[in-house]
């Protein structure tokens, strides 16, 4: 039998008593406020077989992808005139290639929704915004390539506008490739997206650097086309980029 036993006679009854006592809880009992703990995007499902499948087709393309690479590497910088200065990949480096860019659209798309993520409002869904913004990264590509086709054959020869056209794929693909390991930290690791952002944000900065002065270069020897190139540069790289924003925001809003 327990020594310590309550009975209705031992509760306080005069007013000074009950002083001593109190109905409520003590904080202990309550607990402690939670703290709402940030969703790494990469649990959603959708997002997650986006990224697998890119990063598999990747991978059974590897070997492509290195041969691919020593002439993305040519394609940087080099203006130097060939005989066959035109498309000459194989069919299986072209499909790479494709691969390589998509998997580019893809990473700026999830990149920009975890950007607008922090700046803007709160978004519950994660797929349905990020291949929304994937898709305006690729309708983004595809402005850039008919504008530098465009401007290439308007104020060059076909030989220099072919040299600056591979330069835009081979900033690009490198841009993609470069993007994987920013991309992959951001997904699930949200404490470091915001590191991340900073360094994608970088690469992207560095790609643009290359491409544009490639053009320099092809424009360099033709006066009166590089006032051009110059007018391109602000109409061309400034204006679209402000549009991307915009329109990335109205996406984020709306889904």
């Amino acid at each position: 039998m327990s020594l310590y036993r309550s009975h209705e006679y031992q509760a306080p009854t005069s007013p000074s008593d009950q002083t001593l006592y109190t109905t409520r809880d003590p904080g202990w009992m309550n607990g402690v406020e939670g703290v709402s703990r940030p969703v790494a995007p990469g649990s959603d499902t959708g997002i997650l077989a986006m990224v697998v499948m890119l990063l598999v087709l990747v991978g059974l393309n590897m070997r492509h992808v290195r041969r691919l690479f020593r002439t993305i590497t040519q394609d940087l910088w080099s203006v130097r005139r060939r005989a066959n200065a035109f498309d000459d990949h194989t069919a299986k480096e072209t499909r790479t290639l494709v691969i390589l860019l998509l998997q580019l659209c893809v990473f700026e798309g999830i990149l920009l929704f975890l950007w607008l993520g922090d700046t803007g409002p709160a978004i519950r869904d994660v797929f349905r915004p990020v291949g929304a913004l994937a898709a305006l990264a690729m309708g983004f590509y595809l402005f850039e390539l008919l504008a530098c086709t465009t401007v290439g054959y308007a104020f060059t020869d076909r030989v220099s506008a072919a040299q600056w056209r591979r330069g835009l794929n081979a900033s690009s693909v490198l841009l993609g490739i470069l993007l994987t390991i920013p991309t992959l930290v951001s997904l699930f690791y949200p404490s470091v997206t915001g590191a991340m952002l900073w360094v994608a944000a970088g690469l992207y900065a560095v790609s643009r650097i290359i491409y544009i002065a490639k053009g320099f270069r092809i424009f360099y020897n033709y006066f009166p086309s590089l006032l051009y190139f110059i007018l391109y540069l602000c109409t061309l790289e400034i204006i679209p980029l402000i549009a991307i924003y915009i329109s990335a925001m109205e996406i984020c809003n709306q889904l």
